[in-house]
């Protein structure tokens, strides 16, 4: 299994993926956020869970998680953590393999009054995942990121999302781009001023430094079938090629999703029995489709996300997108 996914890990790299933008500025500076792609991961935030279900989290698939849990003995809540990870890496360690795009699904913990990231089940605390980007954009300062929250489930009050504001603020604030859906900032502007992080919250944005969700335009496919999925993104790649997409940033999705006969078939030795598993066949498939692409003169949107990136070749699609040599 090792040598299979070690044929498509992105060994041949020249460029470092911790400093690829700041390394590319020759490229890349004079350009916009909509004028290149930016490589992503999908739920980035669920590198670790627990077994802990997440209030509001109104997912058909927990009727089959149960079900399976039933049919093999085993508790749902480990089921759901293997039908939830779609990573294993927090956002520091991500970011030093070259990601810049996160997708922190955020939801209030009410008993202990905390923010957590989370994919059916609780997993880390919001604080902690900021903590990784504020980090990172003091220790390597020509580098950007982008941060795009959502699905904030738990039932929170709108103090409770005030909270999740004025941790962002707190956390990212030096670094916090202005909004201006002009897009007409150049990544080089962004480096000298300091302000490297764009975040998009879907409540509280304040049209200031936390910007609206419309920022971000989201496609994805919804199915766990490779061809559909191959499908289903060709056609949007098409859509994307023939617009404009004024005042948001589009975003392809290279990922599977399980469904309920996903999840009950995964009893079945040949079938996949996690997320992370389902994304490597995904990923498996990634380099013919950029290839194809760059055959067109297409690129993958203004944000290419992936599970798993670490068994893939997203930044190296991505750097292709960018005429950045690898």
């Amino acid at each position: 299994m090792l040598a299979t996914f070690m044929a498509i890990l992105p060994l041949a790299l020249s460029i470092n993926p911790a400093t690829w933008i700041g390394d590319n500025l020759n490229i890349i500076g004079d350009l916009t956020l909509k004028n290149i792609t930016i490589p992503g991961t999908h739920d980035s935030g669920t590198y670790w869970l627990s077994t802990t279900p997440m209030p509001g989290d109104t997912s058909a698939l927990w009727e089959d998680i149960y079900k399976l849990a039933d049919m093999v003995d085993r508790d749902a809540g480990i089921i759901a953590q293997e039908w939830a990870q779609t990573q294993d890496q927090d956002f520091y360690q991500q970011m030093q393999g070259g990601i810049r795009y996160f997708d922190l699904r955020a939801g209030w913990q009410k008993n202990t009054k905390t923010w957590v990231t989370f994919h059916f089940v609780e997993g880390s605390p919001v604080q902690y995942l900021l903590g990784n980007i504020s980090a990172y954009l003091r220790d390597y300062p020509k580098e950007i990121v982008i941060v795009e929250m959502s699905h904030f489930e738990g039932f929170p009050t709108s103090d409770d999302i005030t909270i999740l504001k004025t941790m962002v603020q707190n956390t990212l604030g030096p670094y916090l781009a202005p909004v201006d859906l002009t897009f007409s900032f150049t990544i080089n502007q962004m480096i000298s001023t300091g302000k490297r992080a764009m975040v998009t919250m879907e409540q509280a944005f304040d049209m200031v430094n936390i910007w609206p969700p419309s920022a971000i335009y989201n496609t994805y496919a919804d199915t766990p079938d490779l061809k559909k999925m191959i499908q289903f993104n060709n056609q949007t790649v098409n859509t994307f090629m023939k617009g404009t997409w004024p005042e948001t940033l589009f975003k392809i999705s290279w990922t599977l999703t399980a469904n309920s006969e996903t999840v009950l078939e995964s009893v079945l030795p040949w079938k996949s029995h996690t997320l992370l598993q389902l994304a490597n066949h995904a990923n498996k498939a990634l380099p013919s489709f950029d290839t194809e692409m760059k055959n067109y003169g297409w690129k993958m949107g203004n944000i290419l996300i992936i599970d798993h990136y670490e068994n893939s070749v997203v930044l190296k699609t991505v750097c292709g997108f960018n005429n950045i040599p690898y």
